[in-house]
């Protein structure tokens, strides 16, 4: 014990003397923001873009202001296309250090900038300040030392570092699926990893090689290739037009010739000019174009994978009517069987599970990007409280009922994650996080794939992956191999360095 309060004392003594010589400790707290939709997600994501930006060798970003030495408040207003966002620096006793502020046109879309150059400038006046010593310095808290180690059994706190089993603690690698209740104990690797030139999208598992390796269709805004598992160079691929958009790749055999064709919905001046393609030899070949459908391969209640489509509709919208299981006969989609959808379903947002009793369950995104679970006769039972999926990818049409109450003349429409369900009834979602998700604007930062399992009432987690460090625009699951395929942005397009951005493909074991 006297050695703990020995140390302890020490640490206190050391922070004490030293503490004037480290980085000013600066805690941005939440915006205000004035004349602007979707308030609350906002002002999150200027205080963070914000914190961002104020941490260098002489500022230190810190999560709570109960640790902060410096306190920055901000607003931000907005009137058409005009804005400002002001920030205040107070000290901690109240006194106030600075004030400054940034100005322009451009709306939302140019907070980026406007944050960044905010962010110089209280950068700027707070180090001139700290250099004049007119900042108050403050020792940082010292976090009290253990005095006795705890008792063996107590599990309510889970280490990343180890897990434990009866009385004994064995050190072994977190795994890559956290369970709710314990670690998932599975292959120590990670997982291979690919890194490909580009900003890749979407994803779908075109087969398998003549050694057993994967064959993987992969698609650009513009552009779609083929590329062999654990490789990066493509075997086959083509480019589209500049005024296409491509939203969706499905691989599926909707002929019943044995052989699956590419399926590809693409936007062309906001109408749908969907696309097939048939792979012969490890090339592609065109085989129909110009088809108003949006497509999309789904296998309902983990059965077989079927081809999907629905109608394109006009202003907000966009997917029309029923959706139908569909078959090609040459370059014509021949209708059979008809879905009926609940609120918010469309072609990319569903999927259907089966009940333990047998009954057949919808769920769906909602616009908001909840989960919904509709009964048979397409009545709510339940919704999430967490918000999954999220996409980057997107289309816009111009419609001129936007123009008065937005300013932009485009109705902006995104994409969203697939929602698979395996045979044996889980429901594999995506969820991407972000620090700026405003409206039209989207950067995510992170993303995770969780199963879901319905319990008779709910939707509970079964296991989830670790999260990647990265944007994650697309997954798959080989059920067959129980493997998780994951998409992650590891690096941004950058026009003024001409760098067309890179993705990583990772593959993960589940088990």
């Amino acid at each position: 014990m006297k050695q703990y309060l020995l140390v302890a004392l020490m640490l206190v003594m050391t922070t004490v003397s030293a503490f004037g010589a480290g980085p000013l400790r600066v805690y941005v707290g939440e915006f205000n923001a004035v004349g602007v939709q979707g308030k609350d997600d906002l002002k999150a994501a200027l205080q963070s873009l914000l914190a961002s930006r104020l941490s260098n060798d002489k500022l230190l970003s810190v999560a709570t202001a109960a640790e902060a030495e410096l306190l920055v408040n901000g607003t931000y207003i907005s009137i058409g296309k005009q804005y400002n966002v002001d920030a205040v620096a107070k000290s901690a006793n109240g006194q106030t250090v600075t004030r400054t502020f940034v100005q322009g046109e451009g709306g939302q879309e140019a907070l980026f900038s406007a944050v960044g150059n905010l962010a110089q400038k209280l950068s700027a006046d707070i180090e001139g300040k700290l250099a004049s010593n007119s900042i108050p310095r403050i020792a940082p808290v010292v976090a009290a030392l253990p005095v006795a180690a705890p008792k063996a059994g107590s599990a309510d706190i889970i280490r990343s570092t180890a897990v434990t089993e009866g009385a004994n603690i064995q050190r072994v690698p977190q795994g890559d699926i956290i369970r709710p209740q314990a670690f998932y104990r599975g292959a120590p690797k990670q997982g291979e990893i690919k890194r490909l030139d580009g900003m890749f999208n979407l994803l779908a598992m075109a087969g398998t090689d003549t050694d057993g390796k994967r064959l993987l269709f992969m698609a650009q805004n513009r552009s779609v290739q083929m590329i062999r598992e654990g490789e990066s160079r493509p075997i086959t691929g083509f480019t589209l037009g500049v005024d296409d958009t491509i939203l969706a790749i499905d691989y599926v055999d909707a002929d019943n010739s044995g052989t699956p064709e590419l399926y590809v919905t693409v936007v062309r001046g906001g109408e749908v000019a969907s696309q097939i393609w048939e792979l012969k030899n490890k090339k592609l070949k065109k085989v129909a174009d110009n088809i108003e459908y949006f497509f999309r391969s789904i296998a309902l209640a983990g059965g077989q994978s079927k081809l999907y489509a629905q109608e394109q509709g006009r202003k907000a919208d966009r997917y029309y009517g029923d959706l139908y299981q569909v078959e090609r006969k040459g370059n014509k989609i021949i209708k059979k069987a008809k879905i009926a959808l609940p609120r918010y379903g469309d072609i990319y947002s569903f999927n259907q599970f089966k009940h333990p009793s047998g009954e057949l369950l919808t769920v769906v995104y909602h616009e908001n990007n909840y989960l919904v679970v509709y009964d048979k006769e397409l009545k709510e039972l339940w919704r999430s409280n967490d918000a999954f999926g999220g996409s980057e990818l997107f289309y816009k049409v111009e419609d001129d009922a936007m123009i008065n109450p937005t300013t932009d003349k485009y109705r902006w429409f995104f994409m969203n994650q697939r929602i698979i369900v395996t045979s044996q009834q889980e429901i594999l979602v995506g969820k991407n996080d972000g620090f700026f998700v405003i409206g039209n604007a989207r950067m995510y930062k992170r993303g995770a794939v969780y199963s879901l399992y319905w319990n008779g009432a709910a939707l509970e987690e079964v296991w989830r992956t670790k999260d990647t460090q990265n944007y994650m625009p697309d997954f798959a699951f080989d059920e067959a191999k129980s493997e998780l395929l994951l998409l992650q942005l590891t690096q941004r397009e950058d026009i003024l360095v001409r760098h067309k951005g890179a993705t990583a493909l990772q593959i993960k074991k589940v088990e």
